[in-house]
């Protein structure tokens, strides 16, 4: 692995920071308050290519790695976590397609995907299990050509937005084996009539999802024939790539609450003199800086492993692992360096702190990476 940026990723890295700054930036007080993300600003991202970035060029994408997508990611969340994470999502979905879906539903769905007017969703979690496919209770039942879907899903982010979703459903004829399906949200029966109210992550649109005798075709069915009763091997497969994204996110709010805290204590005298030149500052910024180094080495490394194919579950647990509690870390420093500044909404270290905690949560809580994270170690 080269550890330079190319000129490419450079060029890409500067275009995320300059877009952000200037697109983002200004309606973050808007999504904070309204708890919504603006669509335009989701078709201007999607119309530069940057949902498109880790896909072939077969299926309309830049043909790029997952090293520029994690760039993108990591940029993007230093100014705003909530876009990212809706951009991120995105790309679970796009993930299950492009790993598990026929050629004939990567040419398919994919190009709409990832340029069209909507943004995906991935549908697994229910009120009665996180991560138990056994206890999954939305059903899919086989009607002729068509799969007919019931049952309630929790916590699903971009489910008030247009666009695709992949749905984990209980396939009756399977014997209740998971399997996942590609639906159109919007769909006649489709639902979202509760939109949560958040600690952090206000921008993020995360909602229940009610299947009422959804109809799509049989054909939706990811990976077709051969991949019915195997969506848990999808569910694995997406959410590797879930991870990876909660990680760069996190690096790039590390990111961001370490150079709040900087140029904090440059400006801020007590004794005559700025108090970057107290060693306390300087042993706080010092752990923070370390944190976010290692963390962003960590997050590039996965990305590197992930755009060659290989097998990421343990390597990803343990780079969530490391970066969700190093920005956890980082964020609460900058709050001591910054003190009572850091706790109103004037500076926006208050709100990264508040958004960093989902990244020990969504995506598998901590407590479960700890354990995947020693899988490949205890075989």
């Amino acid at each position: 692995m080269n550890f330079n940026y190319t000129e490419e990723q450079l060029m890409l890295k500067d275009a995320v920071r300059k877009f952000s700054e200037k697109e983002i930036a200004p309606l973050v007080k808007w999504m904070e308050s309204e708890k919504r993300t603006p669509r335009d600003l989701i078709k201007k991202i999607k119309d530069l290519g940057w949902c498109a970035i880790q896909y072939p060029e077969k299926y309309s994408g830049t043909g790029n790695t997952y090293v520029e997508y994690v760039i993108m990611q990591i940029e993007m969340a230093r100014v705003y976590c909530s876009t990212a994470c809706t951009i991120s999502v995105n790309g679970m979905l796009g993930a299950n397609i492009m790993k598990f879906a026929t050629e004939e539903q990567k040419m398919k769905f994919l190009p709409e995907h990832l340029y069209g007017e909507g943004i995906g969703s991935f549908a697994f979690t229910e009120a009665a299990t996180g991560s138990d496919p056994n206890a999954l209770r939305t059903t899919c039942v086989r009607d002729g050509d068509e799969w007919v879907i019931n049952g309630e899903k929790v916590f699903i982010t971009n489910a008030t937005m247009p666009g695709l979703m992949g749905i984990f459903c209980k396939d009756v004829e399977m014997g209740g084996k998971c399997t996942n399906i590609i639906i159109p949200k919007g769909t006649e029966g489709y639902s979202t009539p509760r939109i949560y109210d958040k600690m952090g992550m206000h921008g993020l649109e995360v909602s229940d999802v009610v299947l009422d005798n959804v109809r799509v075709p049989y054909e939706n069915t990811t990976g077709g024939e051969a991949m019915r009763g195997k969506g848990f091997q999808v569910l694995l497969g997406s959410t590797q790539i879930g991870k990876l994204s909660v990680c760069a996110q996190a690096v790039g709010m590390a990111q961001a609450a370490l150079e709040e805290a900087v140029n904090y204590s440059k400006v801020r005298v007590q004794r005559g003199k700025p108090i970057s030149n107290f060693q306390t500052i300087q042993s706080l910024i010092g752990d923070m800086a370390t944190d976010v180094m290692v963390a962003q080495q960590i997050v590039l490394a996965t990305a590197f492993k992930a755009s060659e194919g290989k097998e990421l579950a343990a390597d990803a647990a343990r780079t969530r692992l490391f970066t969700s509690e190093a920005v956890h870390r980082v964020a609460s420093k900058a709050m001591q360096v910054m003190g009572a500044y850091s706790y109103t909404t004037e500076f926006p270290i208050e709100r990264i702190f508040r958004d960093a905690k989902l990244t020990e949560i969504y995506e598998g809580v901590n407590e479960i990476q700890r354990l995947i994270a020693s899988t490949d170690l205890l075989r």
